[in-house]
């Protein structure tokens, strides 16, 4: 299965270097979804999760803000049960997702750190209540990071090659705020004639714990059952998968138990 080819656009290629090198929480998206034929994953960006789950038998909807990203997974997903969507999250009402609901509903890696803040984590919270079916499931991954000082980092850079062309990126600092961890990463792409181009990029996420969420997630009418630990890597920070049923019997206002 490939997530970009030469064709790709270079957003699609950054991401193939800078995410899908992530594999540890694949086989939770397997068992998570298992038992639900239709899975709606937002911010679905090349199909590292979609695919993988459309390769598992689930018939995969994403739903993508860059439209450059929703319609290279289309091209390159040609034949498999999955379909990319341009569109925002937080208006999945609005969106033809060609099916009214889905059995399972969900995000992972970074959506809802990056949505830019509780109003907006809430739209799409609320969104996706509407489009799970009763009794359908909902899970969405979030990093609970320790605050720190703002620091450097040294680490070994993330490299793929793509075509004759050299991608590298690696993260050269964190800065930390009382709400949001900004990573800055130092992206550099080495032609075929053997030139070096260099850029700077930077995601900035709202920091989000398990227990916020599941109230949230109560909020806007989902109820949070569970929560999944996802183990650090080498080359990745742990992470949790919090778990929600549309109908689920209990409150979780006093906090979530794995």
């Amino acid at each position: 299965m490939s997530l970009v080819d030469g064709s790709s656009p270079e957003a699609a290629i950054w991401q193939l270097v800078e995410s899908c090198g992530y594999t540890a929480d694949l086989p939770h998206w397997t068992g998570l979804t298992e038992g639900f034929d239709s899975v709606l994953d937002l911010g679905c960006g090349i199909g590292r999760v979609a695919r993988h789950l459309a390769g598992q038998g689930r018939e995969v909807v994403g739903v993508e803000l860059d439209a450059r990203l929703a319609g290279d997974l289309n091209r390159l997903a040609a034949g498999e049960p999955v379909t990319a969507v341009t569109g925002d999250v937080t208006e999945l009402g609005d969106l033809e997702l060609g099916r009214e609901r889905f059995g399972a509903v969900i995000a992972p890696q970074q959506l809802l750190h990056i949505l830019g803040g509780e109003v907006s984590r809430q739209k799409a919270l609320e969104g996706a209540r509407e489009r799970l079916e009763p009794g359908g499931l909902a899970a969405f991954a979030i990093s609970e990071w320790v605050r720190e000082a703002s620091r450097e980092v040294d680490v070994l850079p993330d490299v793929r090659e793509v075509g004759d062309w050299v991608y590298a990126s690696r993260p050269v600092a964190v800065e930390h705020d009382p709400d949001s961890l900004t990573v800055v990463r130092l992206r550099q792409k080495v032609a075929p004639d053997g030139s070096l181009e260099e850029s700077y990029d930077s995601i900035t996420l709202d920091r989000i714990d398990r227990n916020d969420l599941a109230d949230e997630m109560e909020e806007a009418g989902l109820v949070a059952v569970r929560s999944v630990e996802v183990p650090q890597t080498d080359r990745h920070i742990a992470t949790v998968i919090v778990v929600a049923r549309h109908d689920g019997e209990r409150s979780l206002h006093s906090g979530i138990t794995p």
